[in-house]
């Protein structure tokens, strides 16, 4: 069973008024793709009702043990064909229409694009986000009953009670983030982590990664695998270390899950154009993490105020273009 934490004080109260003005603040500064031409969203759009997948796809108690237990598991065919289908369709729409932006790295203020560790593309996601629904409108394989998101909260739902055993927090699903990335024939990520300590990153507790690629995809000749690094070691390898990991084929419908302050990883080289949506599921902020961000002589609420924001810009993307 799952306890609730509660609290009357005033800081969080305070908290939350700071997640409302930050979620104002996102939502004015995200950018607006502007679509110049309505005929040129029809080059790619998604299948037609009576061909689309209305079956919740869920993970099963063993695959959450062992996402315990080993710090990440895969699992294959999480998507239907259909569905993986659809949500790749949904990326070429949106690169035709200007939705998508060079992937930067880091969090924060030292978000940069560096094209020694990462070629990419990326598209922030998000239920009524204005730049996508000026595309699709509102009712996209992401947005319908039963879509992408609907499939998403649902399995971070089923992630809460692991969250709590493991830290006694909970999966917040308004924080959640997600984004398409594509990947160019060359494309990379070398190793890194998805939390890092004293950024707004570190409410992430597990990222989830879904391969979107066609079928017949081929480890050995498209490459582009996920190298989940399992030395020990955090953005580099350990000194005097073996190097340990496993690899994981880019095959369509595979979601990953993993745990995103244990687990370093990157995506190889890839010999192909490449597809997936990637995401974290954020806990709830704590009394504990506002001294995390800010200098020490700032007053609790302007650091309850730095974090909400912070967060914000992460959750929504603006920090990624914005630098």
């Amino acid at each position: 069973m799952i306890h609730r934490a509660t609290s009357s004080s005033g800081l969080v109260r305070s908290t939350k008024c700071f997640f409302s003005l930050a979620s104002g603040i996102a939502a004015f500064m995200t950018p607006q793709f502007v679509h110049h031409n309505e005929k040129r969203s029809k080059k790619y759009l998604p299948l037609k009702s009576s061909t689309q997948s209305t079956a919740m796809s869920q993970i099963s108690p063993a695959h959450i043990e062992t996402l315990s237990n080993q710090g990440y598991v895969v699992i294959p065919n999480f998507l239907s064909r259909e569905l993986v289908e659809e949500l790749r369709n949904d990326i070429l729409g949106l690169r035709y229409n200007g939705a998508f932006r060079e992937a930067k790295i880091g969090q924060d203020s030292t978000n940069e694009l560096n094209k020694d560790i990462r070629i990419a593309e990326t598209c922030f996601l998000g239920r009524n986000r204005p730049e996508l629904i000026k595309i699709y409108g509102d009712d996209s394989v992401r947005d319908r009953p039963n879509g992408l998101y609907d499939t998403l909260d649902s399995l971070c739902e089923n992630l809460t009670d692991l969250c709590w055993k493991e830290s006694s927090t909970l999966l917040d699903k308004s924080l959640t983030e997600l984004l398409y990335a594509y990947y160019p024939s060359g494309g990379f990520y070398r190793r890194h982590r998805d939390a890092i300590p004293n950024s707004a990153s570190v409410l992430r507790k597990y990222s989830l990664l879904i391969y979107l690629n066609r079928d017949g995809w081929d480890g050995k000749k498209d490459a582009g695998q996920l190298r989940i690094h399992l030395d020990g070691g955090g953005d580099e390898l350990p000194p005097g270390v073996k190097p340990k990991f496993v690899d994981v084929d880019a095959l369509g419908g595979t979601l990953v899950l993993f745990k995103s302050d244990k687990i370093p990883h990157e995506v190889l080289d890839t010999n192909s154009e490449r597809f997936a949506l990637v995401g974290w599921y954020n806990r709830a902020v704590t009394a504990s993490d506002i001294g995390n961000l800010g200098d020490g002589g700032t007053s609790d609420i302007v650091r309850v105020g730095m974090l909400a924001v912070a967060l914000a810009l992460v959750t929504v993307g603006v920090a990624n273009i914005m630098g």
